[in-house]
């Protein structure tokens, strides 16, 4: 074989040391990359709807102070304006008005933004899955968004009782005049620990789904579960009432029982497709 046919191997061999590389197997840096460019999407999402509400003020605001103004007036009070008796919030801050929209833009954001900064989450995970796992992007998406709004729309519903409880239970002789941006911040918490509290059942139907945890394991442990679930409610519940602890701990214990069931039902499939 002549030198020349030797140098004429050598780059042919060079370049098929230079293999592509999986597409699924990324860098530090490049998982940095995409996970600054999930998070730009997620505020992306954000600041849009934030405008859309902020344009929408009115309407959002009727809806948010709906909770207050259904109670008895017997338990609230009303401020009387040239047009007569009215129920309204106060502020103190000659910020506040001003305060209390940016906040209930930003928390029509955080809400109606979910689904997009929920599917931004998965899409992030998703390179470091097999294949089936990937399967169940859809579900995932789909059945958090739901739980989140389902939580969220449970403690708005709740709102009315909860706040009713707790304005008279300081006794007949005193009334409670609500500041503007305290009530929002009580209801964006309800709502916000309702939603996230309703995730619950998706993180431990995919923990079962891993192995993590098994169906067995989860029904000897209800009554722990039950304990864990009412404390849970006694954590994240701002008003720390009874009544809204039970609206929170008795939907989670029952999500808690059909995730055992799915699991079961998921885990079987998956045994039969295996054999």
């Amino acid at each position: 074989m002549s030198r020349t046919e030797i140098k004429s191997r050598r780059p042919r061999l060079r370049r098929r040391k230079k293999s592509p590389t999986n597409p699924d197997a990324m860098s530090v840096m490049e998982h940095l990359d995409e996970l600054r460019s999930r998070i730009v999407k997620s505020l992306l999402a954000f600041v849009v709807i934030s405008i859309i509400a902020f344009i929408l003020y009115d309407a959002l605001l009727e809806v948010i102070v709906r909770p207050y103004c259904g109670l008895p007036q017997a338990v609230r009070p009303t401020v009387g304006t040239d047009r007569g008796e009215t129920c309204r919030l106060v502020f103190i801050n000659p910020l506040g008005g001003f305060q209390f929209r940016l906040k209930v833009t930003a928390l029509a954001g955080l809400l109606f933004a979910s689904p997009v900064w929920l599917y931004q989450l998965w899409a992030f995970v998703t390179p470091g899955l097999t294949v089936k796992e990937k399967r169940y992007a859809v579900p995932f998406v789909a059945s958090s968004v739901t739980l989140f709004l389902l939580g969220s729309s449970f403690a708005y519903f709740s709102l009315p009782t909860g706040l009713g409880l707790l304005l008279r239970i300081g006794g007949d002789n005193l009334i409670g005049l609500l500041d503007a941006e305290r009530y929002l911040n009580f209801v964006g918490l309800m709502l916000i620990a309702f939603g996230v509290t309703f995730e619950l059942p998706i993180v431990l139907f995919f923990l079962g789904l891993g192995g993590v945890v098994d169906v067995e394991q989860l029904r000897r442990q209800r009554k722990a579960a039950l304990v864990s679930i009412v404390a849970l409610a006694a954590i994240v519940t701002p008003s720390q009432d009874p009544y809204t602890m039970l609206i929170l701990a008795a939907p989670l214990y029952a999500f808690y029982e059909l995730t055992i069931l799915l699991l079961v039902v998921v885990l079987r499939r998956k045994t039969k497709r295996s054999v």
